[in-house]
């Protein structure tokens, strides 16, 4: 049986708004487009990069949404959790990369607030689950804690 876990696109959506938004803000005032152009009419602005603390500033901004935009992206495309055949994979929040282990060494599975633990026989993994639908969640810890899975 293969199973896999995803974030809920409706909760991450206000993340996608949000790092569309900043990254919109802060390449319109680099490029001076029409939001700054509004913005001239209020408040005294000179041409950009005359003011390092307002050059740093947009860039810093642009990092952020970029930043929001690519984690909202990734977390529509890969799966939190995936069970496949005899392999369990996971992004867990100790390791940077993908964490694969062997479904027979999962001893068991706690669900603790915003993370779920999974404890095997050598070593124990912490996911976050912020985001995820909580009815999916639940089969899917009630199928890997009674071995429903393989």
């Amino acid at each position: 049986m293969q199973r896999t876990l995803y974030r809920t696109q409706q909760k991450m959506t206000p993340i996608l708004l949000t790092g569309f938004f900043l990254s919109y803000v802060s390449i319109d005032n680099i490029f001076n487009g029409p939001f700054r152009e509004f913005l001239k009419n209020y408040i005294t602005l000179n041409e950009f990069g005359s003011n390092p603390r307002e050059e740093v500033l947009y860039y810093l901004i642009l990092i952020v949404g970029g930043f929001q935009l690519f984690t909202a992206v990734q977390s529509m495309f890969q799966p939190i959790l995936e069970v496949s055949e005899y392999k369990i994979a996971m992004r867990t929040s100790e390791k940077l990369l993908t964490v694969v282990e062997d479904i027979q060494d999962l001893r068991k599975v706690i669900l603790e607030e915003e993370y779920l633990k999974l404890i095997f026989d050598k070593e124990t993994y912490s996911v976050l689950i912020e985001n995820t639908d909580t009815d999916e969640l639940q089969s899917f810890i009630d199928d890997l804690n009674s071995g429903n899975v393989t």
